[in-house]
């Protein structure tokens, strides 16, 4: 099975096949942005393999760097969520035509990241997990929040987390 990466090219192509513009710039933004961060890994591992000093290791540390499904679903969770951020600023200018636009391209970046989970789905779960760490009031927010985010990151969206803990650790 393919990667996500090799996802995005291999539905790149097909957008391009169908003559898909708004898909198609959509996927070469997102994968613009995949690319620029790979490209921040190489440097950032070729520079702490020695750089110029140690050529031979830090060529072979930048080759070694590959992104991973959950850093590639990262990078679009971004993507998304910037786009989701300029619809609500065009929203607030009453530019509705541009508010569309950004709200279908991220509809489109959606189809690469796992389904989030609802309040209601999480709820019971993070009533579980509280009780499972003991955490028992408002005071263990700092202790619960790291916990529940790790938990949870790329299955619900941060302030939803939040907000049921809240809820939870208040009642």
């Amino acid at each position: 099975m393919a990667n996500l990466y090799d996802q995005f090219q291999i539905d790149m192509k097909e957008a391009m096949k169908a003559r898909d513009s708004v898909r198609v710039n959509v996927l070469r933004m997102a994968m613009s942005a995949i690319k620029s961060s790979l490209s921040n890994q190489v440097k950032q591992a070729y520079d702490a393999a020695g750089g110029e000093a140690n050529m031979a290791a830090a060529e072979a540390a930048a080759q070694a760097v590959v992104l991973s499904d959950v850093q590639v679903q990262d990078i679009v969770a971004k993507e998304v969520k910037r786009r989701r951020e300029a619809a609500e600023m065009f929203r607030k200018g009453n530019r509705m035509d541009l508010v569309a636009t950004e709200e279908a391209e991220a509809v489109i970046l959606e189809q690469y990241l796992p389904k989030m989970m609802s309040a209601d789905e999480l709820r019971p779960q993070i009533v579980a997990l509280l009780a499972e760490i003991g955490a028992t009031g408002v005071a263990d927010m700092n202790k619960a929040m790291p916990v529940v985010m790790q938990r949870y990151k790329g299955l619900a969206e941060g302030r939803v987390l939040n907000q049921l803990v809240r809820e939870t650790l208040g009642a």
